[in-house]
């Protein structure tokens, strides 16, 4: 292969590769956009459930218990510590399809963004190859 078009093509295969992603680029942990006490993993943890969810305190900032469904395994779940929020669309997928030329505020929003979050078992958002597994079946 020429100089030039191996050059040409290190350099597009390195502006594609996720090498420069980084989590924080999504901002530092759940994010309280509307100021509630509530962050994003509580507002989706309340959404999702299908009974009235409990708080560890009367401010209501925390969830601690309610009735979530884990959409792998079918298992009824009902400690909030057994569970992850996931995002739908991996972080890591978004910045390497565009989610690095956004601004930060706009990729905080998408980290944040409801629609995209989604409690899981605790364990299989970290293992997204047996995730990818368990939806093929």
């Amino acid at each position: 292969m020429p100089k030039t078009v191996a050059k040409n093509q290190s350099t597009l295969s390195m502006e594609g590769s996720s090498r420069a992603y980084e989590r924080s680029a999504f901002g530092h942990g759940w994010d309280d956009a509307d100021g509630d006490c509530q962050n994003s993993r509580a507002e989706a943890l309340i959404a999702t459930s299908s009974t009235t969810v409990r708080f560890a305190t009367d401010r209501e900032c925390r969830v601690v218990t309610g009735r979530w469904i884990s959409p792998f395994t079918g298992n009824v779940i009902q400690n909030s510590s057994d569970i992850d929020i996931d995002h739908v669309v991996p972080l890591k997928w978004a910045w390497k399809h565009g989610a690095k030329g956004w601004s930060q505020t706009k990729r905080e929003r998408f980290a944040n963004d409801m629609v995209n979050l989604w409690p899981v078992e605790l364990g299989f958002s970290k293992d997204q190859h047996r995730i990818r597994k368990t939806l093929l079946l």
